[in-house]
Protein backbone atom coordinates (compact mmCIF):
# COMPACT_ATOMS: atom_id res chain seq x y z
CA UNK A 1 0.00 0.00 0.00
CA UNK A 2 0.78 3.81 -0.93
CA UNK A 3 0.66 5.29 2.67
CA UNK A 4 2.90 2.49 4.65
CA UNK A 5 5.61 2.91 2.37
CA UNK A 6 5.31 6.56 2.09
CA UNK A 7 5.37 6.52 5.75
CA UNK A 8 8.73 4.40 5.56
CA UNK A 9 10.18 6.30 3.09
CA UNK A 10 9.61 9.61 4.86
CA UNK A 11 11.30 8.15 7.96
CA UNK A 12 13.95 6.97 6.72
CA UNK A 13 15.33 3.97 4.86
CA UNK A 14 18.87 2.83 3.47
CA UNK A 15 17.89 0.06 1.03
CA UNK A 16 14.80 0.59 -1.20
CA UNK A 17 13.41 -2.39 -3.83
CA UNK A 18 11.10 -1.51 -6.20
CA UNK A 19 9.57 -2.07 -9.33
CA UNK A 20 10.04 0.16 -11.90
CA UNK A 21 6.41 1.87 -11.79
CA UNK A 22 6.12 1.91 -8.09
CA UNK A 23 9.36 3.63 -7.98
CA UNK A 24 8.51 6.48 -10.62
CA UNK A 25 5.11 7.21 -8.65
CA UNK A 26 6.58 7.86 -5.71
CA UNK A 27 9.62 9.85 -7.31
CA UNK A 28 6.33 12.09 -8.58
CA UNK A 29 4.59 12.00 -5.40
CA UNK A 30 8.27 13.76 -4.12
CA UNK A 31 8.79 11.33 -1.39
CA UNK A 32 11.25 9.18 -3.21
CA UNK A 33 14.47 10.92 -3.51
CA UNK A 34 17.36 9.39 -5.19
CA UNK A 35 19.71 12.51 -5.77
CA UNK A 36 21.86 10.93 -3.10
CA UNK A 37 22.06 7.47 -3.86
CA UNK A 38 25.03 5.13 -3.73
CA UNK A 39 24.66 1.84 -5.28
CA UNK A 40 21.87 1.06 -7.91
CA UNK A 41 21.45 -2.24 -8.69
CA UNK A 42 19.27 -3.81 -11.84
CA UNK A 43 18.46 -7.03 -11.41
CA UNK A 44 16.63 -8.93 -14.00
CA UNK A 45 18.35 -6.85 -16.58
CA UNK A 46 17.19 -8.29 -19.97
CA UNK A 47 14.01 -9.30 -18.66
CA UNK A 48 13.26 -5.57 -17.49
CA UNK A 49 13.97 -4.82 -21.23
CA UNK A 50 12.13 -7.31 -22.97
CA UNK A 51 8.79 -6.19 -21.28
CA UNK A 52 9.46 -3.05 -22.13
CA UNK A 53 10.72 -0.68 -18.83
CA UNK A 54 13.80 0.77 -20.88
CA UNK A 55 12.39 3.87 -20.33
CA UNK A 56 11.62 3.98 -17.44
CA UNK A 57 15.08 2.68 -16.39
CA UNK A 58 16.74 5.48 -17.89
CA UNK A 59 14.21 8.10 -15.99
CA UNK A 60 15.09 6.37 -12.53
CA UNK A 61 19.06 6.05 -13.64
CA UNK A 62 19.03 9.57 -14.50
CA UNK A 63 17.67 10.54 -11.10
CA UNK A 64 20.53 9.54 -9.35
CA UNK A 65 24.05 10.87 -8.80
CA UNK A 66 26.37 10.11 -11.58
CA UNK A 67 28.67 9.15 -8.62
CA UNK A 68 26.68 6.41 -7.83
CA UNK A 69 27.83 2.47 -8.55
CA UNK A 70 25.87 0.63 -10.81
CA UNK A 71 25.62 -3.03 -11.26
CA UNK A 72 23.05 -4.99 -13.90
CA UNK A 73 22.35 -8.75 -13.34
CA UNK A 74 21.51 -10.19 -16.36
CA UNK A 75 21.13 -14.00 -17.71
CA UNK A 76 21.77 -13.38 -21.17
CA UNK A 77 23.77 -9.66 -22.46
CA UNK A 78 21.27 -8.56 -25.16
CA UNK A 79 22.81 -5.46 -27.27
CA UNK A 80 20.02 -3.19 -26.08
CA UNK A 81 21.87 -3.86 -22.41
CA UNK A 82 25.43 -3.40 -23.47
CA UNK A 83 23.96 -0.05 -24.96
CA UNK A 84 22.36 0.81 -21.37
CA UNK A 85 25.78 -0.36 -19.95
CA UNK A 86 27.81 2.29 -22.22
CA UNK A 87 25.83 4.92 -22.05
CA UNK A 88 24.93 4.78 -17.83
CA UNK A 89 28.09 2.88 -16.39
CA UNK A 90 31.52 4.53 -16.57
CA UNK A 91 34.60 1.66 -17.33
CA UNK A 92 32.01 -1.23 -16.42
CA UNK A 93 33.49 -4.49 -15.82
CA UNK A 94 31.79 -7.91 -17.35
CA UNK A 95 31.86 -10.42 -15.09
CA UNK A 96 30.23 -13.82 -16.46
CA UNK A 97 29.61 -17.46 -14.28
CA UNK A 98 29.60 -20.73 -16.41
CA UNK A 99 27.45 -23.47 -14.91
CA UNK A 100 27.91 -26.21 -16.04
CA UNK A 101 24.62 -27.75 -14.43
CA UNK A 102 22.18 -25.72 -16.09
CA UNK A 103 19.25 -27.96 -14.75
CA UNK A 104 18.90 -29.49 -11.51
CA UNK A 105 18.61 -33.63 -11.20
CA UNK A 106 16.16 -33.51 -9.37
CA UNK A 107 13.65 -32.55 -12.70
CA UNK A 108 12.61 -35.45 -14.85
CA UNK A 109 12.44 -33.45 -18.38
CA UNK A 110 10.22 -34.88 -21.37
CA UNK A 111 9.36 -33.62 -24.62
CA UNK A 112 6.14 -34.88 -26.95
CA UNK A 113 5.98 -34.25 -30.90
CA UNK A 114 2.85 -33.38 -31.59
CA UNK A 115 0.92 -31.49 -34.65
CA UNK A 116 0.27 -27.61 -34.34
CA UNK A 117 -3.24 -28.31 -34.36
CA UNK A 118 -3.54 -31.17 -31.66
CA UNK A 119 -1.08 -29.44 -29.19
CA UNK A 120 -4.55 -28.80 -26.63
CA UNK A 121 -5.87 -32.11 -27.17
CA UNK A 122 -2.25 -33.41 -26.31
CA UNK A 123 -1.89 -31.34 -23.22
CA UNK A 124 -5.47 -32.24 -21.60
CA UNK A 125 -4.50 -35.92 -22.61
CA UNK A 126 -1.05 -35.31 -20.44
CA UNK A 127 -3.21 -33.56 -17.80
CA UNK A 128 -5.13 -37.01 -17.43
CA UNK A 129 -2.38 -39.23 -17.18
CA UNK A 130 0.04 -37.71 -14.67
CA UNK A 131 -0.84 -36.98 -11.41
CA UNK A 132 -0.46 -33.60 -11.00
CA UNK A 133 -0.64 -31.68 -7.97
CA UNK A 134 0.22 -28.06 -9.13
CA UNK A 135 0.82 -26.89 -12.64
CA UNK A 136 2.58 -23.89 -14.09
CA UNK A 137 1.77 -23.94 -17.83
CA UNK A 138 3.87 -21.39 -19.97
CA UNK A 139 2.51 -20.11 -23.27
CA UNK A 140 4.28 -17.52 -25.80
CA UNK A 141 1.61 -14.53 -25.72
CA UNK A 142 -0.86 -13.05 -23.38
CA UNK A 143 -4.11 -13.86 -25.79
CA UNK A 144 -2.61 -17.88 -25.66
CA UNK A 145 -2.82 -17.82 -21.68
CA UNK A 146 -5.76 -16.47 -21.79
CA UNK A 147 -7.34 -18.90 -24.12
CA UNK A 148 -5.63 -22.05 -22.68
CA UNK A 149 -6.76 -20.88 -19.18
CA UNK A 150 -10.74 -20.52 -20.23
CA UNK A 151 -10.22 -24.10 -22.10
CA UNK A 152 -9.03 -25.80 -18.93
CA UNK A 153 -11.61 -24.29 -16.56
CA UNK A 154 -14.43 -25.86 -19.33
CA UNK A 155 -12.53 -28.62 -18.99
CA UNK A 156 -12.82 -29.14 -14.75
CA UNK A 157 -9.35 -27.54 -13.80
CA UNK A 158 -9.29 -24.98 -11.49
CA UNK A 159 -6.81 -22.65 -13.75
CA UNK A 160 -5.90 -19.26 -13.91
CA UNK A 161 -4.04 -16.79 -15.76
CA UNK A 162 -0.87 -14.62 -14.70
CA UNK A 163 0.35 -12.03 -17.80
CA UNK A 164 0.92 -8.64 -18.48
CA UNK A 165 -2.63 -7.53 -18.20
CA UNK A 166 -2.61 -7.94 -14.52
CA UNK A 167 -1.49 -5.28 -12.08
CA UNK A 168 0.62 -6.10 -9.15
CA UNK A 169 -2.19 -6.51 -6.88
CA UNK A 170 -3.94 -8.65 -8.86
CA UNK A 171 -1.04 -10.62 -9.85
CA UNK A 172 -0.55 -11.27 -5.60
CA UNK A 173 -3.88 -12.37 -5.49
CA UNK A 174 -3.40 -15.01 -7.88
CA UNK A 175 -0.52 -15.91 -6.86
CA UNK A 176 -1.89 -16.81 -3.66
CA UNK A 177 -4.45 -18.65 -4.18
CA UNK A 178 -2.16 -20.57 -6.34
CA UNK A 179 0.01 -21.03 -3.23
CA UNK A 180 -3.25 -21.95 -0.87
CA UNK A 181 -4.03 -24.87 -3.46
CA UNK A 182 -7.30 -22.91 -4.62
CA UNK A 183 -5.95 -23.35 -8.24
CA UNK A 184 -4.56 -25.82 -9.44
CA UNK A 185 -3.17 -24.64 -12.98
CA UNK A 186 -1.23 -21.44 -13.42
CA UNK A 187 -1.24 -20.51 -16.67
CA UNK A 188 1.83 -17.62 -17.50
CA UNK A 189 3.87 -15.94 -19.72
CA UNK A 190 7.46 -15.30 -19.02
CA UNK A 191 6.58 -12.49 -16.43
CA UNK A 192 5.95 -15.14 -14.20
CA UNK A 193 9.38 -17.32 -15.18
CA UNK A 194 11.31 -15.58 -12.77
CA UNK A 195 11.14 -14.70 -9.57
CA UNK A 196 8.39 -16.63 -8.73
CA UNK A 197 9.20 -18.80 -5.78
CA UNK A 198 6.44 -21.28 -4.87
CA UNK A 199 6.63 -24.72 -3.56
CA UNK A 200 5.23 -28.34 -4.22
CA UNK A 201 5.34 -27.23 -8.09
CA UNK A 202 4.81 -30.83 -9.55
CA UNK A 203 4.85 -29.83 -13.42
CA UNK A 204 5.99 -27.50 -15.43
CA UNK A 205 4.49 -27.27 -19.30
CA UNK A 206 5.94 -26.06 -22.09
CA UNK A 207 2.87 -25.03 -24.28
CA UNK A 208 4.86 -22.83 -26.72
CA UNK A 209 8.69 -23.25 -26.12
CA UNK A 210 10.54 -20.02 -25.19
CA UNK A 211 12.90 -18.45 -27.64
CA UNK A 212 16.16 -18.84 -25.80
CA UNK A 213 17.80 -21.75 -24.10
CA UNK A 214 18.19 -19.94 -20.61
CA UNK A 215 14.17 -19.18 -20.65
CA UNK A 216 13.57 -23.08 -20.64
CA UNK A 217 16.45 -22.73 -17.95
CA UNK A 218 14.15 -20.32 -15.80
CA UNK A 219 10.66 -21.69 -16.43
CA UNK A 220 11.67 -25.47 -15.23
CA UNK A 221 13.59 -24.25 -12.61
CA UNK A 222 10.00 -23.66 -11.31
CA UNK A 223 10.12 -27.34 -10.25
CA UNK A 224 12.22 -29.55 -8.34
CA UNK A 225 13.06 -26.84 -5.78
CA UNK A 226 13.95 -27.43 -2.48
CA UNK A 227 15.36 -30.95 -2.95
CA UNK A 228 11.97 -31.74 -4.05
CA UNK A 229 11.36 -33.88 -7.74
CA UNK A 230 9.48 -32.54 -9.81
CA UNK A 231 8.59 -32.72 -13.81
CA UNK A 232 8.73 -30.44 -17.15
CA UNK A 233 6.85 -31.36 -20.37
CA UNK A 234 7.48 -29.80 -23.76
CA UNK A 235 4.82 -29.98 -26.75
CA UNK A 236 7.18 -29.21 -29.83
CA UNK A 237 5.80 -29.30 -33.12
CA UNK A 238 7.41 -30.25 -36.01
CA UNK A 239 8.07 -26.54 -36.99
Amino acid sequence: AYARQITRLQKGVDVVVGTPGRLIDLMKKEVLDLSHVHVVVLDEADEMLSMGFIDDIKTILEATPDSRQTALFSATLPEAIRQLGSQYMRNPHSIRIEDKHMTVDTIEQRYYLVDKKQKFSALTHIFEMENIERALVFASTKISTEQLSSTLSSRGYQAEVINGNLDQDARIRVLNRFKQNQIQVLVATDVAARGLDIEDVSHVFNYDLPREAEGYVHRIGRTGRAGKTGIAITLVTPK
